[in-house]
């Protein structure tokens, strides 16, 4: 066959491209042990607790059980299947990879049930799966963005289908959906509100009451699926919280196209910058179509944006993780119509070689941030069964708000929530590891509660030499009586303003940490 009558044809070169295109976006996952995503340790972490508390890992853990009940497991459950095989380290890479390969394959099944044909189009969702939002570590809500995009999928493949086996399979969909990431229901929930309305309107010559019963089923499903939510889950109590919007003006703005790329600005223009050139020139010349179902979908999903809070349900960036969820579902809505062979062919390849650099690329910069990890881990290995390991650092915060390379670089990798390794292959207790029984099937037992209140879900900060002492005088008035003592890992040593204050011994350092017994 030759290369005009494959490009002729594009469900050929879709299914010729789907494997290789899945290796690439795996590939910097298998290039590390630990992928340097900023909530990812606290992640792992309640994995091996989880994994310890069903004996599937030799160690014990101070941690207990909690409610599964809850809008925000994705990962707690499925590695709960996986830990039962693999290692913590490695189910905790193959649940990424789920991510990934998830969202690939769901904007291709809703591009598929929309367009009815394959396209090498919405591969080119693969060039932004390590965007921002992967990167800070939100991997419940993509999985649940992931498991959406399949859900619509199906919904509008059974577009046809009697009236009850849409709402069965809706209503599967929507509990689905809503235990992987609450937010992630409110996406399915605005889609489905869109198509019922397009198709409304489609058929508004017809009798009211058929309109109004198209208009109304896909609300059955979301609202058995809020029922479900209100009745089991503790988190229901947590819609009280105040919601709150970003106190900066240019917040959306920065979001709507920084949640979008990668953590390397320069990978970026030389990579993405072709893609959206590209996807620019075919717009204007009239080469990508619109399914027509979907533009109010989308119209909803903006305006879901323009009105989302920063934050929702005691949880921070609401707003910021809806441009990528938006992203996927445009490139699922959009298919190529009347191109030539020949430029389908050279097109395709030259994309292929953009996205096969901009792997290897992310793979190899991962791959020289793993030694950070390393070093941390080998540390961590000296501490005894259980110990408690506090959190401290020098440094601000890494935020998606970075103006700067010095900004830049405190995601090199982030270290934030790294202390939360310590829990991984050993009993040791770490208050910073996420454990809000509103929102985590974990919870922390009544002798450890205290130092859980002091401590938070973040680390201590602590610039100076002053406030690092401040900070080891409210660890002694809380801290137990932890047989194999309490620590403190103190993130970039070198930025502490002044000597290091008494109370500490010194067990381990590198570059950019220090491991102190405290006395």
């Amino acid at each position: 066959m030759t290369l005009a009558k494959f490009a002729a044809e594009p469900s050929r070169i879709a299914r010729a491209l789907w494997l290789p295109a899945a290796m690439l976006v795996l590939l910097p996952l298998l290039a590390v042990t630990v992928p340097p995503l900023h909530d990812y340790p606290f992640h792992l972490a309640r994995a091996e607790a989880i994994a310890a508390l069903l004996g599937q890992v030799a160690h014990g853990t101070t941690y207990r059980l909690g409610s599964f009940a809850l809008p925000n497991e994705a990962m707690d459950v499925v590695t709960l299947g996986l830990t039962a095989v693999l290692s913590p380290l490695q189910a905790g890479r193959v649940f990424l990879g789920l991510v990934q390969v998830l969202l690939l394959g769901g904007t291709a099944a809703l591009h598929f049930a929309l367009h009815r044909r394959l396209s090498p189009w919405p591969l080119v969702a693969s060039f932004f799966l390590y965007n921002w939002i992967f990167l800070y570590g939100f991997t419940n809500y993509l999985f649940g963005v992931a498991v959406t995009l399949w859900a619509v999928a199906g919904w509008v493949a059974l577009a046809r289908a009697n009236w009850w086996l849409r709402l069965a399979f809706g209503t599967l969909a929507a509990v689905v959906v809503l235990f992987c990431h609450l937010m992630a229901l409110g996406l399915f929930a605005v889609v489905l509100a869109g198509l019922s309305l397009h198709d409304a309107l489609e058929r508004r010559r017809g009798s009211m009451a058929d309109a109004a019963a198209r208009l109304l089923l896909p609300g059955v499903p979301v609202l058995i699926a809020v029922a479900v939510f209100v009745a089991l889950s503790p988190t229901a109590d947590e819609v009280r919280q105040p919601i709150a919007y970003h106190d900066w003006w240019g917040w959306k703005p920065l979001m709507a196209g920084r949640t979008l790329l990668g953590a390397d600005p320069m990978l970026d223009l030389v990579t993405l910058g072709p893609v959206a050139a590209l996807a620019a020139a075919l717009l204007a010349f009239r080469r990508l179509a619109l399914a027509p179902a979907m533009l109010l979908p989308l119209v909803l999903l903006v305006i879901t944006f323009a009105v989302m809070p920063y934050t929702l349900f005691g949880s921070l960036y609401g707003d910021a993780r809806l441009p990528v969820a938006i992203l996927l579902v445009a490139i699922a809505s959009l298919d190529l119509r009347r191109l030539a062979p020949r430029g389908v062919a050279v097109g395709v390849a030259l994309l292929a070689l953009v996205l096969a650099w901009r792997s290897v690329a992310i793979a190899r910069d991962w791959r020289s941030m793993e030694p950070v990890f390393v070093r941390h881990m080998t540390a961590f290995a000296q501490l005894a069964e259980g110990s408690v390991l506090w959190s401290a650092t020098a440094a601000p915060y890494p935020t998606l708000t970075y103006r700067d390379a010095a900004d830049l670089a405190l995601w090199r990798p982030p270290l934030k929530h790294v202390a939360s390794l310590a829990g991984v292959e050993r009993d040791v207790f770490i208050p910073a590891t996420w454990a809000d029984p509103a929102k985590q099937p974990i919870t922390v037992p009544p002798e450890y509660a205290a130092m859980k209140a002091l401590h938070g879900d973040n680390p201590f900060k602590t610039p100076t030499a002053e406030a690092l002492a401040t900070t080891l005088a409210s660890i002694r008035r809380v801290r137990g009586a932890a047989a194999a003592g309490d620590f403190l890992l103190l993130s970039y040593p070198a930025r502490l303003q002044g000597a290091l204050p008494g109370g500490f011994a010194r067990v381990a350092e590198g570059p950019d940490f220090l491991l102190l017994r405290i006395e």
